[in-house]
């Protein structure tokens, strides 16, 4: 004996096939509320189907960026704000310092100024020795009484006439 409600099923199957071929989805569809709809719909187990690896694979992510007007992106950047959230002490905690300082040239520098500043002291000193050595010289002169005048101008081995200067 067959059930009445397994010969309605299949008669209501039957007749909800012709009318679905024989109606416009169009028609049907102006009569959905769209929002009451997506309303019903659980996003996430919706999310949890899609497959996000093949649609982003399915991304040109050089013609996006291609879009991306880059000049109006920093525009909007607060960089005061960004650099506020910069903490200082790591990124110092994180150079090197020396490497920096060999890098620059800075030790370099240092050395050259103090081998100019040890040059220039060296000749001060000189100059200082050279004067106190003629004011020794003029005093034992004296003390001595000796006639300044007579007294040679260079040490011989130096003290070339002038005329051998001129001949050259």
């Amino acid at each position: 004996m067959t059930r009445p409600g397994a010969v309605l099923g299949r008669l209501a199957g039957k007749v909800t096939g012709r009318v679905v071929e024989s109606v416009e989805p169009d028609v049907i569809l102006s009569h959905v509320d769209v929002d009451a709809l997506l309303d019903r719909v659980d996003l996430d187990r919706l999310i949890a189907r899609v497959d996000l690896e093949g649609v982003l694979d399915r991304i040109d992510v050089q013609r996006l960026l291609d879009r991306i007007d880059v000049q109006r992106l920093l525009e909007r950047v607060d960089v005061q704000r960004l650099v506020e959230r910069v903490d200082l002490n790591r990124v110092a905690a994180s150079l090197d310092v020396e490497l920096l300082v060999r890098r620059s040239g800075l030790a370099d520098v240092v050395v050259e100024s103090q081998t100019r500043l040890a040059g220039s002291l060296v000749d001060l000193v000189r100059r200082q020795l050279a004067g106190l050595d003629t004011v020794l010289d003029l005093v034992v002169v004296r003390l001595l009484r000796r006639d300044p005048r007579a007294l040679p101008t260079a040490p011989p081995l130096l003290d070339v006439p002038e005329q051998a200067w001129t001949d050259a």
